[in-house]
């Protein structure tokens, strides 16, 4: 945690944030929290991405790194090793894990990441059902094509890569589909693009979508878009897990309700 803003909110959250599913007046949310969030379940995918996880991080390739959003707080400089991205530019394993297990539960079939990266949590989304359909998109050319070879090592044929500036590419995919189960965003931390592509998913989002935030206290910035994507009249549920933000768009709920759970 690099700055004031967040160690603020996370400390806020360690005082507020439920720790289980007690207490939680909601039976979709309480479920989440025991069957997702607080399970000890083993997935017989998460040995496999762990020891992944550990040969990027000793990975010494040099990527030419052409960011399109926000930035990054802790890496500078187009040139970047693999090894360095797979420390500080990815979800930490805990959250990746917690990724995989939201999309197995939700049996989500139709998945967008906005933020492909090295591809390691879009291993994790593959994993999660092998007959669902990941759309990787990500800007940087050098990291499509990493990511790319990763997918064909591990002969992962239900991920489509698409690269481009999001603004052209969610859109034009956006076009193509007629639904989509799950959408996560790790990419552009700007209050400007976080706004941006929410109110592009929502035109084909459903009652059973779930729309991810990666970040949400990543900068006031992103807080402030959090805060007025949780108060959208669209939107019935929402879970704060501080490093992640959860929306939900249930018809079956007819009162807004908000969440913090600790993960």
């Amino acid at each position: 945690m690099s700055n004031s803003w967040l160690i603020k909110n996370y400390i806020s959250h360690l005082i507020t944030a439920k720790r289980s599913g007690h207490g939680v007046h909601s039976p979709f949310v309480y479920k989440l929290t025991e069957n997702v969030f607080n399970t000890q379940q083993h997935f017989y995918a998460f040995e496999e991405l762990s020891e992944l996880r550990k040969d990027l991080r000793e990975n010494e390739t040099e990527l030419v790194i052409n960011d399109m959003g926000a930035g990054s707080q802790k890496m500078q400089g187009a040139k970047r090793k693999v090894k360095d991205i797979a420390l500080h530019g990815i979800s930490s394993q805990k959250q990746s894990e917690l990724l995989f297990k939201l999309a197995n539960y939700l049996k989500s079939k139709v998945i967008i990441e906005l933020g492909t990266s090295l591809g390691l949590t879009t291993l994790y989304l593959s994993y999660s059902d092998t007959n669902s359909k990941i759309y990787a998109l990500e800007g940087s050319e050098s990291l499509i094509e990493f990511s790319k070879k990763l997918f064909a090592k591990k002969e992962r044929t239900n991920i489509t890569s698409i690269q481009g500036n999001f603004d052209q590419t969610l859109p034009q995919l956006l076009s193509q589909l007629s639904s989509f189960d799950l959408l996560y965003i790790d990419g552009n931390h700007t209050y400007e693009a976080t706004l941006r592509y929410f109110n592009l998913a929502l035109e084909k989002a459903t009652s059973d979508s779930v729309i991810i935030f990666d970040d949400i206290y990543w900068s006031k910035g992103m807080t402030k878009a959090w805060e007025e994507i949780k108060q959208h009249e669209k939107v019935k549920l929402t879970i704060d897990c501080f490093y992640f933000g959860m929306v939900f768009f249930r018809d079956e709920q007819k009162q807004k309700e908000h969440f913090k759970i600790f993960i």
